[in-house]
């Protein structure tokens, strides 16, 4: 893993709210030049998440995933994925996108997924 791009994934995970999950996905260009980043959000939702979900057959997981959040925002074509997850205490665990961020991951043609 990029250790510039995890650094400013740990720099991002600080400016988050206290969550239960605190996660955030950066996209990139082959380059490793940083295209978009997204959080996840308990809030927010999106059609993209939504036809994911439905796609998956969880309709329920309508709430913005990180990686998702990151895709829309990203203006170019990316080529990797970073996701960092860090726990209560701030330490790295494990970040493996769940079945409808992977497939929308896929989708995007993204062969490069680097996760915690």
């Amino acid at each position: 893993m990029n250790n510039k791009i995890l650094q400013k994934g740990y720099d991002l995970l600080k400016t988050l709210p206290d969550q239960k999950y605190k996660l955030v996905a950066i996209v990139t260009d082959k380059r490793d030049r940083i295209l978009s980043y997204g959080c996840n959000s308990y809030t927010k939702s999106h059609p993209q998440q939504a036809y994911y979900a439905e796609k998956i057959g969880n309709k329920f997981s309508i709430f913005l995933h990180a990686e998702i959040s990151a895709l829309i925002k990203c203006k170019r074509k990316p080529y990797s994925i970073y996701i960092i997850r860090v726990n209560d205490k701030n330490q790295p665990v494990l970040a493996k996108p769940c079945e409808i961020c992977m497939m929308a991951i896929k989708d995007m043609g993204i062969e490069n997924i680097h996760y915690t």
